[in-house]
């Protein structure tokens, strides 16, 4: 036990080559002395496991990411009929400082079977605190938002990696590896209850004890197909004066959760979460005399994605030029169709943020493919001659039906999941030649 707390050799390293970490044995001394014996006779009597490590970290980190002189006073530059000032630029907040993350990290290191497979766990918890947002402020004081720090979110999560040599010959080798991650976060505290932020045409949910970003607003049945579905519904959009008007056939079927027959904002609730429930990316990379072949996947597996730029054109409610889609909506009595009847300037408000344009944003992409060879050259001054072509974003399989369910319309964790029609990601093919001096 006294040598295990030295440090010596004997508990150092042992005769498979099992380090040890001297200066963990500082915090839990007993428990890390008998691990160590009894990891030691355990690795001396087998041939399946070559290394076994434990890891562990915490580390505080900042935020700084606030915009130059949000703190401050600043003027901006106004024209007027010709005459140019200077205007207030922003409500300062002297207040403002950098958020705080506080994250604990533990990870398991295995190799096996003479380090053909190697496996790597990393669990984690952080918690984020003095969130720096942007609040929506009355437009009487001049200004539309205000910076401040608000709230504090916590995140749990686990990365996996797999990574294992498949084929050992000397001419034929075959990797592969398998990398899949998954997280849940909460918001902690805020100084509101809930808070809804609008981005886009979507309502985007900030509520204590729930996930960041989630989607929220009205949930839908399908189409009213016939006037006499429409009457058993018996639901109704009213105005501030107090009247009523009734859905008819060919309109959404929203869902009256509070059961007062009226659709309105009480209705509204969650229909959907961006955060995907695993993402990841699975390589392969095989060797066949002077041939290599690599290849990349990446996937992710639910996750929903709020398709605006379909909201947009499939509203039918303006003269814009609409998608082929609205070719079936619903036209007459008793039709049975998911796109509701056109109706200028959309009265009824079908096109409303709904779980109608909410899809499932999973995906698997072929997102790299590189054919290389290696040219037999002897010259003294170039070690390697190497020529590879390389294919980008091959193929996609998913059902989303947007542009590309991989895509970032903002760093702001509140856009997360909103598609606003982004460029997707062109399919490329690059020739090359890499040369080592």
């Amino acid at each position: 036990m006294n040598a295990a707390l030295d440090g010596s050799s004997r508990f150092g390293k042992n005769a498979n080559g099992l380090k040890i970490s001297n200066h963990v044995f500082g915090f839990f001394p007993s428990i890390n002395a008998a691990w160590v014996v009894t990891g030691e006779e355990f690795m001396k009597n087998q041939q399946f496991v070559d290394v076994l490590k434990m890891r562990a970290g915490y580390a505080v980190t900042g935020n700084d990411d606030i915009g130059n002189y949000s703190a401050r006073h600043y003027y901006l530059p106004q024209s007027l009929l010709g005459a140019y000032g200077l205007v207030r630029g922003n409500i300062p907040n002297s207040e403002l400082k950098w958020e705080t993350n506080r994250k604990a990290t533990i990870g398991f290191d295995a190799s096996f079977l003479r380090e053909r497979l190697n496996v790597s766990l990393d669990l984690y918890s952080s918690v984020t605190q003095d969130l720096i947002g942007v609040q929506q402020i009355n437009t009487a004081s001049g200004m539309s938002y205000a910076i401040k720090n608000d709230g504090s979110l916590s995140n749990q999560g686990i990365d996996l990696a797999v990574n294992a040599r498949i084929i050992d010959q000397s001419e034929l080798k075959w990797d592969v590896s398998l990398n899949a991650s998954t997280y849940k976060n909460k918001l902690q505290t805020l100084s509101s209850e809930m808070a809804l932020t609008e981005i886009a045409g979507a309502y985007v949910q900030t509520k204590i004890g729930a996930p960041l970003s989630q989607f929220y607003g009205y949930q839908t049945q399908g189409i009213l197909s016939s006037d006499a579905k429409a009457t058993e519904a018996n639901l109704a959009i009213q105005y501030p004066d107090g009247t009523k008007v009734p859905f008819t056939a060919g309109d959404v079927h929203f869902v009256d959760r509070d059961r007062n027959n009226v659709i309105d904002e009480k209705d509204m609730t969650v229909i959907g979460d961006p955060n995907p429930d695993v993402f990841g990316s699975f390589t392969s990379s095989v060797q066949w005399k002077r041939f290599t072949l690599n290849t990349l996947f990446n996937y992710s597996i639910g996750g929903d994605v709020y398709n605006a730029l379909r909201a947009n054109l499939e509203s039918m409610s303006g003269t814009d030029n609409q998608t082929a889609a609205i070719l079936y909506r619903w036209k007459t009595n008793g039709q049975q169709t998911d796109i509701p009847k056109a109706v200028w300037g959309d009265p009824m408000g079908n096109s409303r943020f709904s779980d109608r344009w909410i899809e499932d944003g999973s995906f698997l992409r072929l997102k790299t493919v590189t054919l290389a060879y290696n040219l037999p050259l002897k010259i003294d001054f170039i070690n390697s001659v190497q020529l590879y072509v390389t294919a980008n974003n091959l193929v996609t399989f998913t059902n989303y039906l947007g542009y590309d369910p991989e895509f970032s319309t903002s760093q702001n964790p509140l856009y997360f999941g909103i598609d606003t029609g982004v460029s997707p990601q062109p399919r490329s093919v690059l020739l090359g030649v890499k040369i080592g001096l």
